[in-house]
């Protein structure tokens, strides 16, 4: 569905399905978006699962072993998590983006 609704400390499951059968090295990465912010990365799942520090606790992303489904789970739901999931497929090694200033 494209909207799921949930009541506060209920656990939210959302799943994700990519169709590139070619590759055998398929990242899964999911986002947040909350309402009044940008696009931040929660973690992702190459070979194994990483997270984004603040999203260590509470948060669970699995792959399956075919590498064509990934599911994110939020655990105890709380109104600060509220906004839109993406998830992304990539093939090959994930990359780490990093803010550049200019001095």
């Amino acid at each position: 569905p494209r909207t799921v609704t949930a009541r506060e400390g209920e656990t939210v499951t959302l799943n994700c399905h990519q169709d590139n059968t070619a590759s055998t090295d398929i990242t899964m990465l999911w986002y947040i978006q909350p309402h009044q912010g940008g696009l931040t990365l929660i973690g992702y799942n190459r070979f194994s699962t990483e997270y984004e520090d603040k999203f260590k606790s509470g948060y669970n992303i699995t792959k399956t072993p075919d590498k064509m489904y990934s599911t994110l789970e939020i655990a105890n739901m709380n109104p600060t998590q509220r906004g839109w999931y993406y998830c992304a497929a990539r093939e090959g090694h994930s990359v780490r983006e990093r803010q550049i200033s200019r001095t």
